[in-house]
């Protein structure tokens, strides 16, 4: 193989390992994405974590992009246009089960190659090649010099980054299938292969079995084995849909948030945000803090009261501000109606550093108390998980009686 073929297939081939390193995520969807040569702008993960879920190669993007950068801008330098290597679709943004199975033994069409625009005129092409490939490639078949070292550098940094996230991706994946939802869920699916006659533990069970008899098969035999994993799939995604499709998205309502602002200053310099960062939470002086703090404020004279229940079920508020978990009411406001004079009126629960225990939160907000006739009243939420904020946002209630409840998990440390 020539060297422009061979660091070609290199970098293509390197920045794979960062979509490899998110496969891991519980969910695996099989979803058509139309931007960057059929994948999703990683920047959505700062308005929708969830994204990680729904879109497990979104990280490997983000390290390719850095890539693509990195090579471009010492391509500039040079006085070239670069154009990055054939991009093609993700495998899991073109399969339809019914047709293409897996894409284990029936295939599946051929992604067609989206190519980065401009590039060398064929009388720069010799100058083009030496600027971005430099004199040789090193012992382990990365490049020594030129461009793409350049892109060397930007792919080993980016692998590092990820490798050595404060929240691992091992450990949200470890979080999400340990979510009494996603378990559940993964018993639904179980029960809704057998009806159909399978007998398989998981959905990875399925295509580990089909690639390992792939590899003792061929001709007809393989032939046929292609029309027994269209089935098969039908059948597991058909299934995914009623039970573990939901229930992922679920769990990643209350998980990715978490990931994402514990990782925040690593994910940035992954992914950088494309508008201003939003700044620490403004909260009253003197709230107590720690691995948890649920804090809501407002500003009325209306009696809104804070419920957290911890993992164990033990609700922290007004009547029980203290719980065996550690957590404390340690701020309570408007009672009696009318006599607290802050501005915002605060309540605050926490958990102390060290003593949150694992697992999932409920928290709500209770309309109490009306007390100078003010009706439907505005709040503001924060819960910040390790001092990092996974939620902040604005709700309302409009009569006394009514709640908000919201969930957060807080994973083993």
């Amino acid at each position: 193989m020539d060297r422009t073929r061979k660091t070609l297939l290199w970098i293509w081939l390197g920045t794979t390992v960062l979509a490899a390193l998110v496969t891991g995520l519980a969910y695996r969807a099989i979803t058509r994405v139309p931007d960057f040569a059929g994948r999703t702008d990683p920047a959505v993960v700062w308005n929708d974590p969830t994204a990680l879920f729904r879109e497990p190669g979104l990280l490997g993007t983000a390290g390719e992009m850095q890539v693509t950068e990195a090579v471009r801008a010492c391509m500039e330098e040079r006085g070239f246009t670069f154009r990055a290597p054939a991009v093609a679709e993700s495998i899991y943004g073109i399969l339809d089960p019914a047709r293409d199975g897996y894409g284990i033994a029936a295939g599946g069409d051929t992604p067609r190659p989206v190519l980065g625009s401009d590039g060398p005129t064929p009388w720069e092409e010799a100058g083009y090649e030496e600027a971005l490939y430099g004199a040789a490639l090193g012992a382990d078949g990365g490049p020594v010099g030129g461009c793409a070292a350049a892109g060397y550098q930007a792919l080993t940094e980016a692998i590092a980054t990820l490798e050595n996230l404060p929240y691992t991706i091992e450990q949200l994946e470890a979080d999400a299938l340990a979510d009494p939802v996603y378990a559940a869920a993964a018993e639904e699916w179980v029960a809704c292969m057998a009806e159909r006659g399978y007998t398989a533990a998981s959905p990875e069970d399925l295509m580990a079995d089909l690639a390992g008899r792939l590899s003792q098969l061929s001709g007809e035999a393989a032939r046929a084995l292609a029309e027994e994993e269209r089935r098969i799939a039908a059948d597991d995604f058909d299934c995914r849909r009623r039970t573990i499709d939901p229930a992922t998205l679920e769990v990643a309502e209350r998980l990715a948030p978490v990931f994402v602002e514990r990782n925040r200053p690593q994910l940035e310099a992954l992914i950088p945000p494309t508008g201003e960062p939003e700044g620490p939470p403004d909260l009253p002086e003197g709230l107590g803090s720690g691995d948890v703090q649920v804090t809501l404020l407002w500003t009325s004279k209306a009696d809104l009261d804070l419920l957290v229940t911890d993992p164990a079920g033990e609700r922290v508020y007004y009547r029980n501000p203290a719980v065996a978990s550690g957590g404390t009411l340690d701020r309570d406001a408007n009672f009696p109606c009318g006599t607290d004079d802050s501005s915002p009126a605060a309540e605050n629960v926490f958990w102390p550093r060290g003593g949150a225990p694992a697992g999932t939160y409920l928290v709500v907000v209770a309309y109490t108390a009306d007390c100078l006739g003010e009706g439907e009243q505005a709040f503001d939420l924060i819960v910040q998980v390790g001092g990092a904020v996974v939620h902040r946002d604005r709700h309302t209630v409009g009569v006394p009686g009514e709640l908000y409840e919201f969930e957060f998990t807080v994973g083993a440390r």
